[in-house]
């Protein structure tokens, strides 16, 4: 056994070994590939900019001085020197000094200017910025300046499209850059964002109706652009260009990740008026959910606790508020979100479905910003500004829920005496040193609390402390150290009966990752090493009541650390091929002390083969293995492409749960020596094709999946509290397959997607159905979903979805005998054998935005909702129960059997 005072020290052992091989492969790429100039020069009393000219016509260096500086006059006397060489000794008795970008480009400034080194984008805004004093063109636009940067990050132009008559915004006006094959278009406030490398270009404005503009603008840094436009009366043909690429799913190397647009979220009709990043995730091929009012989600045939959630680096136990109703992901702070579905880059681990990686953005460094919504059961606020200008930013948001007045609207008694309360919480700091450092620290909290009739209740919460500090080394190595600490924790109430009681469980970990990204050329890689402390409490029953009959019992607690080196590397070959490849190497160890059963076969664990009750310290299992990752795309013409991907994950982290599904109390076990981890081979193949200059966006793609080692359920399995779990599991495997259609026109008066999947998810298990191939509980073979934008004029849209899908396995009695001819006893089908019927539903949402004028910053807004708007009582589960006359009878639940409203104001502060 390895103790575990000796683990922690290894990491510092391995750490600068790692930081090695990193540096290795980094100036291994930076090879120099042109020859060094050298040349004799002597020169008496010449000025900088005459040793600039010389220099320039006899190499291939450019050279840039700052403008507004005094350049005395220097002597030169060289003899087969290099350049650096030349002019480190010509400006030694000066003030001035140099700094040297890439293997051509020299800038010459104040010393005191140059003594830090500054990021690639800073070197490439400088030399524009340089040219800026003496611009011919006096109509371009200058954007930004080099003070505003991010490190590592193109410049961000905002800016508002207006009408030069009325100050109305346009909405959907198209801006392009063709030479880059970038663009975006305006929202429904006439406002844009866009990336662009610092340089010159010629922008491209148009929009139906009006005069087409090219715009002549310089990008040096982050900044804004307000333009107007004149109405004409030619007719354009409908332009189409994306925020990141024209044809960013053709050219894309990943296979099998949907990128989630907070534009088209907040566009779509939600429960209740609560805009919802999984909900939007459900309407997108290859993800699923057994029904309304269930936790979490289901991606190509893997099971809720197959996915890794994330907030940045925080890794999310339970995402959902209101037992699955909502997440807990407020939509107005979230910059991005990401799903890797099965086909997962090296630098992700710990699940063997997906990730879902969402990024909290950083507060706004240059003015005050205020956002939100007030709904009939929630509200939600966001306020973020600068600390110290262009330096220290800070970001608050929060969410909370009053929907009590709501269910005591209900006339059904045990609606009335039913309360439940979420909140959610983010608190963000951002502080950048210089353009090379900077560093954020945040918080996430949130807090549920449920109860039914004063009968039952849940109360949970989860609370992430993360802090990532970034540095940028030379101008294309960024390293991120990232640390976080969380706990989850949830308790289970008995309020009424004779077993009055309190479930608690919670999870607690501490993360710490080592990210260093590299971008040469055409190279882009991702090299590093994480570490995870796991510590679980499984669960701790109690009374709650003098009355109550329960007994207390605690589960031992749980410790384990799993480790991980990664590299994935991404290359384009030539115009057609790219390949993308990584290796990711995991450690697991279930640590002690702990107390622990031994079984007379351990292969097979049960009840009756209990041996002994033993305990022991130091590492009582361990396991490692390697997992491959590979993803490819064959570009067969401009607008289509192949892809294909593979990916070998693994899982010593799994949620245990017999119901249909999990819920806040569900136990979290760790990989142990009963418990293997679980395993999984996926394998992608999708053909992407875009239409009518990529106005339509399609896509097909199959996948399979093979878990060579998962778990399921003994039948009746007690699984709370309970001391030797083990012996109610049991070991199999596992195959998901399936095909994902989708169809997506970007922009215009009507816009949308339509969505279809046909999956199966099956398991085999020698214990049960005989050994035979049974559907797993989220089996749903078709799924569909049709969402459709009407923009109607600036001001009002309409849009709605649908959503179709196959009703889920259940087990259900077939017959039932009697014993001594009084005693009924059900017999049951076999496991999953018969389904719920299939599920359907249509929402619809109308949103009614003001007349705005450019020169308001208090935006507003309206948005009606109508959820389920024909009241179809979708069943959640169909189970039996005695009548009246002691018959069985097969009932059917709906969680929502109702048409529900919701009227929701939002407003922005810009």
């Amino acid at each position: 056994m390895i103790d575990m005072k000796l683990q922690i020290p290894l990491l510092r052992v391995i750490r600068p070994f790692l930081v090695l091989l990193m540096t290795f492969l980094y100036f291994t790429a930076l090879t120099q590939v042109l020859p060094t100039p050298r040349f004799s020069l002597q020169a008496n009393r010449i000025t900088v900019d005459e040793l600039r000219s010389i220099i320039m016509g006899k190499s291939y260096y450019r050279i840039f001085i700052q403008p507004d500086i005094d350049t005395p006059e220097i002597s030169v006397k060289a003899d087969n020197e290099t350049v650096p060489e030349i002019l480190r000794s010509a400006l030694a008795c000066t003030n001035l000094d140099f700094i040297t970008y890439g293997e051509t480009i020299i800038v010459i400034g104040l010393r005191s200017d140059l003594k830090t080194q500054q990021s690639a984008s800073y070197y490439q805004a400088l030399e524009e910025s340089l040219s800026v004093s003496v611009k011919e063109d006096e109509s371009e636009f200058v954007i930004g300046t080099i003070d505003n940067l991010v490190p590592g990050q193109n410049p961000v132009v905002t800016g508002e499209i207006s009408d030069r008559e009325n100050d109305e915004p346009i909405i959907g006006a198209t801006m392009q850059i063709r030479s880059l094959g970038i663009g975006t278009t305006t929202d429904e406030l006439g406002k844009f964002e866009i990336q662009l490398p610092p340089g010159s270009y010629s922008l491209d404005l148009q929009y139906i109706g009006y005069r087409n503009q090219q715009i002549p603008i310089k990008v040096i840094g982050n900044g804004r652009l307000d333009l107007t436009m004149d109405k004409g009366a030619v007719t354009l043909d409908e332009v189409v260009v994306e925020a990141q690429s024209r044809d960013e799913n053709v050219q894309s190397v990943q296979v099998g990740v949907t990128r989630v647009s907070m534009k088209d979220i907040e566009k779509l009709p939600s429960f209740l008026g609560e805009v919802d990043v999984i909900k939007g995730l459900l309407l997108q091929p290859g993800v699923s959910t057994i029904g309304e009012g269930s936790g979490g989600f289901n991606v190509r045939g893997g099971n809720v606790d197959q996915n890794l959630i994330m907030v940045d680096e925080a890794i999310i136990f339970n995402a959902s508020h209101a037992l699955g109703f909502f997440s807990s992901f407020n939509s107005d702070i979230v910059s991005d979100a990401t799903l890797y579905k099965g086909n997962l880059p090296a630098n992700f681990g710990g699940r063997v479905a997906s990730v879902l990686d969402v990024n909290i953005r950083d507060g706004n460094f240059q003015k005050v910003g205020l956002k939100g919504g007030l709904g009939v059961v929630s509200s939600r606020f966001t306020l973020d500004m600068p600390i110290a200008k262009d330096k220290t930013s800070i970001l608050i948001s929060g969410r909370s829920s009053y929907s009590d007045w709501l269910l005591k609207q209900i006339n059904v008694p045990e609606v009335k005496n039913s309360s439940a309360f979420f909140y959610d919480a983010n608190l963000r700091l951002t502080h950048r040193f210089n353009e090379r450092n900077f560093i954020s620290v945040s918080a996430y909290s949130t807090q549920d609390e449920f109860t039914f009739n004063e009968e039952f209740g849940f109360d949970y919460n989860t609370l992430a402390l993360q802090a990532n500090y970034q540095k940028l080394f030379g101008n294309n190595v960024l390293s991120t150290l990232s640390v976080v600490k969380s706990r989850y924790e949830s308790a289970q109430l008995d309020l009424a009966g004779t077993d009055m009681s309190t479930l608690d469980i919670a999870n607690d970990y501490l993360k710490i990752k080592e990210n260093v990204n590299i971008e040469q050329g055409g190279l882009s890689a991702d090299i590093g090493a994480s570490v995870i402390l796991y510590n679980l409490e499984p669960g701790s029953l109690t009374s709650s009541s003098t009355e109550s009959t329960i007994i207390p019992r605690t589960v031992e607690e749980q410790d384990g650390i799993e480790g991980a080196l990664y590299a994935n590397i991404s290359y384009e070959l030539n115009p057609r091929l790219s390949v993308s490849g990584g290796l990711r190497f995991t450690n697991f160890r279930f640590l002690g002390p702990t107390r622990f059963y031994t079984y007379d076969d351990p292969s097979n664990p049960t009840e009756t083969g209990i041996l002994d009750l033993m305990e022991e310290d130091g590492t009582l299992h361990q396991e490692s293995n390697i997992e491959p990752r590979f993803s490819s795309r064959y570009r067969m013409d401009e607008s289509t492409s192949i892809k294909f991907g593979y990916a070998r994950t693994t899982q010593y982290i799994n949620q245990i749960s017999n119901n249909e599904t999990p819920t806040p109390t569900s136990i979290w076990q760790l990989t142990n020596q009963y418990i293997p981890s679980t395993r999984s081979h996926n394998f992608s193949l999708g053909l992407f094709k875009n239409f009518d200059q990529n106005l339509w966006i399609t896509s097909g793609e199959v996948f399979y999946r093979h878990i060579d080692q998962l778990f399921d359920y003994r039948d009746f399995a007690d699984l709370i509290v309970n001391d030797h779990l083990e012996t109610e599991l049991v070991n199999g495997t596992g195959r998901a397959y399936g095909l994902e259609l989708s169809i997506r026109r970007q922009v215009g008066t009507i816009n949308g997607w339509l969505n279809y999947t046909y999956s199966r998810t099956e398991r085999r298990i020698d214990e049960i159905n005989n050994g035979a191939w049974y559907p797993a509980n989220f089996d749903k073979p078709h799924d569909l979903s049709i969402v459709t934008n009407i923009q109607l004029n600036k001001r009002h849209q309409f849009s709605f979805n649908f959503s179709f899908s196959s009703g889920r396995p259940i087990t259900i009695p077939v017959d039932r005998h009697f014993l001594e001819d009084q005693f009924a006893v059900l017999n049951y089908s076999d496991r999953n054998a018969f389904r719920i019927p299939d599920y359907h539903r249509l929402d619809i949402a109308y949103t009614l935005g003001q007349g705005l004028r450019k020169s308001k910053r208090f935006k507003t807004s309206w948005t009606l909702s109508v959820y389920n708007v024909y009241a179809r009582k979708n069943a959640f589960s169909v189970f039996l129960q005695q009548s009246s006359l002691g018959q069985p009878e097969i009932k059917r639940l709906a969680i929502l059997g109702s048409a529900f409203p919701a009227l929701t104001f939002n407003f922005e502060l810009l």
